[in-house]
């Protein structure tokens, strides 16, 4: 995918960067919540009908088949599972958790691309897709100053946390790299003892 393209889809992950500065902002959580279950329920149907309906699919691809990867085609889109990513931590994450969940999987890992794809120029070994330190390093900074600052992690539990989300970021894997992003970052959460009992 070239760089413009995957601008543009990063771009749709950017968006999202309102669901953690409106939790940092004040925003109740059940407005946030009801927000994106409803764009959840939108995308969703969105995603069955272009299954189901060949009228309904070709007018998807119009619409946004230049940003679709191949893989896009026959599963849900990578914008879809965000939402989702993001729904599930602003729902059962306290809200400096969710906070950083949803920094790391809307913004870090967008960051990672942004960067990785003009400037990447050293591959890490035996990582998948052709992941670049560059890339890597950009995730990993963007990441830990979101849970650090805006979260309010700890300094250590920050750095952890961006490491989990660099790391989920890199495998070629048939599980979304948001899902990965967002699992990663929530178990560090859990293991931490953030959630509580």
């Amino acid at each position: 995918m070239t760089f413009a393209r995957e601008l543009a889809r990063k771009a749709l992950h950017l968006v999202f960067a309102a669901v953690p500065l409106s939790l940092v902002a004040g925003v109740p959580r059940i407005v946030v919540l009801a927000l994106l279950g409803g764009m959840l329920a939108v995308a969703v149907t969105i995603e069955i009908a272009r299954r189901r309906f060949a009228l309904v699919g070709a007018t998807f691809v119009r619409a946004v088949g230049p940003l679709l990867r191949e893989d896009e085609n026959g599963r849900w889109t990578g914008a879809t599972w965000l939402i989702l990513v993001c729904l599930v931590a602003v729902w059962v994450l306290p809200v400096p958790g969710a906070i950083a969940v949803t920094w790391a999987a809307a913004v870090g890992d967008a960051s990672a691309a942004l960067v990785g794809i003009p400037l990447g120029g050293r591959l890490i070994p035996n990582v998948g897709r052709g992941k670049s330190v560059e890339g890597s390093a950009a995730c990993f900074l963007v990441t830990f100053v979101g849970a650090y600052e805006l979260a309010g992690l700890s300094l250590r539990l920050a750095l952890v946390l961006a490491a989990a989300a660099t790391a989920a970021e890199w495998p070629r894997s048939a599980i979304d790299d948001n899902v990965r992003v967002g699992a990663a970052t929530t178990a560090v959460l859990i293991i931490a003892g953030i959630i509580g009992p």
